[in-house]
């Protein structure tokens, strides 16, 4: 798949910056993406909410920011991860800011970590996707497994924005 007219390959943009981060999803139909910010916004933050479930979350790409809205307003818990990434302002203008969702967090992996770019840790990051009242989606950027854990456990958080 090409991205645009001149025969550049689509994953020859993965990685670049653009608009506060670096794109690592782009619908060639739309030309609309993601970016993943530079850096986590956190290294020890729960998903939240423990015992509550949080209805309306989905997994796949698209829906980061209605679930990061849904956590925000189901969750009045300080310090949690949607929350660190929902008040994220990365200095450039940009405020708009979520926690990615399952499959977002996937495409993240896939197209930044994988290739080298985006210096993430070898550990455990947490999507938005929920599911249930106990647990949530996260994923090991060490091998790229994805798993359920137990929502007031302490993972990384890296925030995503649309453009």
């Amino acid at each position: 798949i090409y991205a645009n007219g001149n025969g550049e390959p689509l994953d020859s943009l993965y990685g670049k910056t653009y608009q506060g981060g670096l794109i690592f999803y782009l619908n060639t139909s739309t030309c609309e993406g993601l970016v993943a910010s530079l850096s986590d916004q956190s290294n020890n933050a729960p998903w939240g909410c423990y015992g509550t479930s949080i209805g309306g979350t989905s997994n796949g790409l698209g829906t980061g920011q209605a679930n990061t809205t849904a956590i925000v307003t189901g969750c009045a818990a300080a310090g949690i991860a949607a929350r660190i990434c929902d008040d994220y302002d990365d200095g450039a203008g940009h405020t708009d800011w979520f926690l990615p969702s399952k499959d977002e967090l996937n495409s993240m992996y896939t197209n930044l970590k994988q290739n080298g770019f985006g210096v993430f840790a070898s550990d455990w990051y947490w999507s938005s996707s929920g599911h249930g009242d106990y647990v949530a989606w996260r994923q090991d950027f060490s091998d790229g497994v994805q798993g359920l854990d137990v929502k007031h456990y302490n993972n990384r958080v890296r925030a995503v924005r649309a453009f």
